[in-house]
């Protein structure tokens, strides 16, 4: 008997356990930096923030595509290991887009929240 029929959680619905813990995590020191970013009026942080939310997007994005993708399985089907390699890759390339100018989501975000800043700033 194995250990997954006796708590009947599959590997399946472990790895969604864990995306959503995980998931959580991300948006909770998104929320962080960001609060850090506009209680101290650092404009750096702020854009760091912003970057660091556009490459949570688009990775985000990545998962949601590949997802959609019909794989054929060819002779082997992929290893954890391979799946989490890629998931890794995927997590890099979306931090180096974002950094590099990405889909400008981090730009828009900028713009908005310095100026929102700002006028906090001139009202107090």
């Amino acid at each position: 008997m194995s250990l997954n029929s006796v708590t009947g959680i599959s590997p399946q619905n472990l790895a969604t356990i864990n995306e959503t813990k995980k998931s959580n995590v991300e948006t909770e020191n998104f929320k962080q930096i960001l609060d850090n970013a506009m209680q101290n009026g650092d404009d750096k942080e702020l854009k760091e923030a912003c970057v660091e939310f556009e490459s949570y997007f688009l990775n985000m994005m990545f998962k949601s595509m590949k997802k959609t993708v019909v794989s054929s399985g060819g002779i082997f089907e992929k290893s954890n290991a391979q799946k989490m390699f890629e998931e890794m890759l995927d997590e890099e390339l979306t931090k180096k887009m974002a950094n590099t100018g990405g889909i400008g989501l981090a730009d828009m975000m900028y713009k908005q929240m310095s100026r929102q800043n700002n006028a906090i700033d001139i009202n107090a």
